[in-house]
């Protein structure tokens, strides 16, 4: 079995760093999906392959278990009382309750829930009685069960590509016992030994390299500029100074909204490839566009406005997991640039951020943070997502249809997670369609589907402008 399936694995670094702050009022980082079903998926089918997820997934079976020694990642443990039914929920729409704004509302009222940690992190609701003859699957999960990538391929395990799929080969999952507490406190002097030995090796790297570059001058003059590049780097990822830049969006409430829209997806890679930048790019720079026009319609005008890009580090065909490093970037909102101009101007500056050499490095040193205490660690995040104006993720799924225990998926839109920022928009692509989900923070954005509009004109604006 692989080490990160093993029970008792630790949590990594930036999972530790998640599971701590996410019980601070703001600071959860639980996130989810709504898709709308075209007919209502069998319930015996979908027990069946959910129970089948649970069985080859072992982070859907598992709680997280508080670290046994202080400066110790908490660990993942079987539930032994696990029973699908905490997990797997169907309901019925009635009257009130059935139509878009009241689905999206139950969506992200789901995801603002606090989780039990005394159960593993995830939740899946079926609402039937949808007008149509449809039905609404909800999903939410906590993100140290899996990043956006790794829930795409875990989903893979209870829908299809067509209706009439075969079921796979059953794998029943029994729970085993918990590893007695000697072994977790055993487990745990090992971890915490090693994290502490990565951490010295780090510096004495590091002292080494001063050292011999200050008996041999020369070796700044290859390396220095380098090693300097990837200092600022971390520098500017992990102590963003200064307020955010907008004023519009400055405080922070608990209310919780979602809006969703949808658009052609064949415009935004035709615009992407023509003007040689990313699919990503003309996302962000819609969303910008979107959001200075928001802001021009409430009365101010915004220059730039910082955002975060969540960046995939995953290389490998795992399943669940998080495998990405938080970006920030302060962006031109685009207020004096026709669209072409900002969408080449957002895409360098993304690339430039992108690729800075110490980008890769910020998931493995948020697990030094498992020495700071979590009051302390809440309020550092807290300051520092304090001067995020705005979340883009971008997430692709499948170019063709998908079914869900024989009903087909229409849309998917995503619930991404808020941790601190007013406004997350998260792309799907998805079966030709990009769908668009903005989760916002409703005390802030008070007008979210203004914003939605907004954002939809611009990405067909952008789209269209080369």
């Amino acid at each position: 079995m692989p080490d990160d399936e093993r029970e008792g694995t630790a949590l990594t670094g930036l999972e530790s760093l998640m599971w701590r702050v996410g019980g601070h009022p703001g600071l959860s980082a639980a996130f989810g999906t709504i898709s709308l079903l075209e007919g209502e998926p069998d319930p015996d089918r979908l027990r069946r392959r959910m129970a089948g997820a649970v069985a080859a997934l072992p982070r859907l079976r598992r709680l997280v278990a508080p670290a046994v020694l202080p400066g110790a990642p908490p660990t993942w443990r079987d539930d032994e009382g696990f029973a699908l039914d905490h997990h797997l929920r169907w309901s019925e729409a009635d009257a009130d309750g059935a139509d878009e704004p009241a689905l999206l509302g139950r969506a992200a009222d789901l995801v603002a829930a606090p989780f039990d940690p005394d159960r593993p992190l995830w939740d899946m609701e079926v609402v039937t009685g949808v007008p149509g003859g449809r039905a609404a699957l909800i999903q939410r999960m906590h993100h140290v069960v899996s990043d956006g990538v790794g829930g795409i391929r875990l989903s893979q395990h209870y829908v299809d590509p067509r209706p009439d799929a075969p079921d796979p080969a059953p794998d029943p999952f029994v729970a085993g016992p918990a590893p007695p507490e000697g072994t977790r406190v055993e487990r745990a002097v090992v971890r915490t030994a090693e994290r502490a030995g990565d951490l010295a090796r780090q510096l004495a790297a590091a002292t080494r390299w001063t050292t011999e570059g200050l008996a041999d001058p020369g070796r700044f003059a290859v390396a220095g500029g380098a090693a300097v590049e990837a200092v600022d780097a971390l520098r500017r990822q992990l102590l963003v100074t200064g307020p955010a830049r907008s004023d519009l969006w400055a405080h922070r409430s608990a209310g919780r909204r979602l809006v969703v829209g949808s658009v052609p997806f064949e415009p935004v890679r035709t615009a992407a490839t023509r003007t040689g930048t990313s699919v990503n790019a003309v996302f962000v720079t819609a969303v910008l566009r979107g959001a200075a026009s928001y802001h021009r319609q409430h009365g101010e005008q915004i220059a730039e406005l910082r955002v975060a890009v969540p960046v995939s580090t995953r290389h490998d065909s795992r399943t669940g997991g998080n495998a990405f490093a938080p970006i920030r970037v302060v962006l031109p909102a685009g207020d004096d640039l026709a669209a072409s101009p900002h969408l080449r101007q957002v895409a360098d500056l993304l690339r430039a951020e992108i690729d800075r050499p110490g980008a890769s490095l910020m998931g493995r040193l948020a697990g030094l943070a498992e020495v700071v205490p979590t009051g302390v660690l809440a309020e550092v995040v807290r300051r520092q997502t304090g001067a995020t104006d705005l979340v883009c993720s971008n997430v692709r799924a499948a170019p063709f249809p998908l079914y869900v225990a024989g009903a087909r998926i229409i849309s998917t839109h995503a619930l991404g997670p808020l941790v601190g920022t007013p406004v997350n928009v998260t792309m799907m692509t998805y079966d030709g369609r990009v769908d668009l989900g903005i989760h916002v923070d409703a005390g802030v954005v008070t007008a979210p589907e203004l914003l939605r509009d907004a954002v939809v004109g611009a990405l067909q604006e952008v789209s269209a402008a080369v």
